[in-house]
């Protein structure tokens, strides 16, 4: 199958979705699974893998990827074009506004030796789609973009999607033996199928920007607990002299509001106070941007015929930044579990492969989702129990190079 705009009639895998998710299990699945024919399908048209990439200084979205995702993006041969636009994360501050305890998280040994020293990396978000899609341009993925999914389907042999281009020409149809939807959180198709979702709304929102510091950040990302949240900076690589960091700061939706209506110059002193001066001074931010956090997870993420990945099936708390990372993984096994079975005699979408892929997965989830759920609320309690329960944790990791070890493979996304 090309790359072009076609009448499609069959392929082994259907992903509906061309964003990091949906690109990234494409991906995996022209690598590990060669045999199987894929094809991609994004509503938005898909950057020209010609162009050159212009990132601006500021203003930017960043994702931070765990060591453990880094080793993913390094088999898929993507870590030499990622590398430039990447800030390692050598060391990591935990601490709890108003405490004197902090501990201070770094790569175990045991991290492979391209990452060596590594918890993992920061990236901008627009070099991480553009290198993505640049890959998948020099695959057999069929790229279908833009197309807009109008209804699917299931049946015994998978799913059967009817979609229009992008100029809503007649209506097409496409036979996948295996459909893989990928298209984000409220996603029509997981209406469509019935597939409800339980939602928790944290009443807060993420501000998130870039801002310049006076002094290099050494590789060092910082989570500071305070009363109204989480804050998190993380390191980005330098650009046009300036030392910059990503900001996600999560607080209550009035403060938040109130937050995005100040000038930059009281934003950083708002911002300086709250923080604290443990990555030097704040010399300047880009342009806030707001998002409401919110808990969603997907009742069903599997049946015969059909897988859901990235945020329709898990969307998390920005809390140790391991939402996509945990993305990240489930497509990883998702491809694993593929290249296990006996594809000539299976269809990629049977129902006990797909069971068995559950199966792994149902712990890393478990721990990761709830970490995400249950730490903002500890963190942001003033009742005193809760203040000893975060700080006998701090001590622990301090104290307890075991502990410690453990929390820092978790979060490394080693072994998983």
């Amino acid at each position: 199958m090309t790359r072009e705009q076609q009448d499609t009639s069959q392929v082994d895998v259907a992903i509906v979705g061309g964003g990091m998710a949906g690109a990234s299990l494409a991906l995996m699945l022209t690598r590990y699974c060669p045999q199987l024919s894929v094809a991609l399908l994004e509503q938005q048209p898909l950057p020209d893998p010609r162009a050159s990439l212009q990132l601006p200084s500021f203003d930017t979205r960043a994702t931070a990827v765990s060591a453990g995702s880094l080793q993913i993006f390094a088999e898929l041969g993507l870590w030499p074009a990622l590398r430039e636009h990447c800030a390692p994360i050598e060391h990591i501050g935990v601490s709890d506004r108003g405490r004197a305890l902090g501990v201070s998280l770094q790569a175990r040994q045991q991290a492979p030796a391209s990452f060596e020293g590594m918890l993992g990396a920061v990236i901008e978000n627009a070099a991480l789609g553009p290198v993505l899609h640049r890959a998948l341009a020099q695959t057999p993925v069929g790229l279908l973009a833009p197309a807009r999914v109008d209804s699917v389907q299931m049946g015994t042999d998978g799913a059967l999607l009817r979609w229009r281009d992008g100029n809503g020409d007649s209506e097409r149809q496409l036979q996948a033996r295996l459909l893989v939807v990928a298209d984000g959180v409220d996603s029509p198709l997981c209406r469509q199928l019935g597939i409800d979702t339980e939602r928790v709304e944290y009443r807060q929102r993420a501000l998130v920007t870039t801002v310049g510091l006076q002094r290099a950040h050494g590789n060092r990302a910082y989570e500071r607990f305070t009363d109204s949240g989480p804050m998190a900076l993380l390191p980005l690589p330098q650009r046009d002299g300036h030392h910059r960091m990503a900001l996600v700061w999560t607080c209550e939706e009035d403060a938040a509001e109130a937050l995005m209506q100040l000038p930059e110059e009281a934003f950083i002193a708002r911002l300086q106070r709250t923080f604290g001066w443990r990555a030097g001074r704040i010399v300047r931010a880009g342009s806030l941007q707001s998002y409401p956090l919110s808990l969603s997870l997907a009742r069903e993420q599997w049946r015969r015929g059909l897988v859901l990945v990235g945020n329709c099936a898990h969307f998390l708390h920005p809390v140790a930044g391991q939402g996509f990372n945990l993305t990240l993984r489930d497509c990883y096994w998702l491809a694993q579990s593929l290249v296990q079975a006996d594809l000539a005699r299976n269809s990629p979408g049977q129902l006990d492969l797909l069971q068995e892929y559950g199966r792994q997965r149902q712990l890393d989830q478990q721990l990761t989702i709830g970490f995400s759920d249950r730490v903002p609320p500890l963190f942001a309690s003033a009742n005193l129990m809760a203040r000893g329960l975060r700080q006998a944790g701090l001590l622990g990791l301090t104290l307890a190079p075991p502990l410690r070890a453990s929390f820092v493979g978790q979060a490394a996304g080693f072994g998983l």
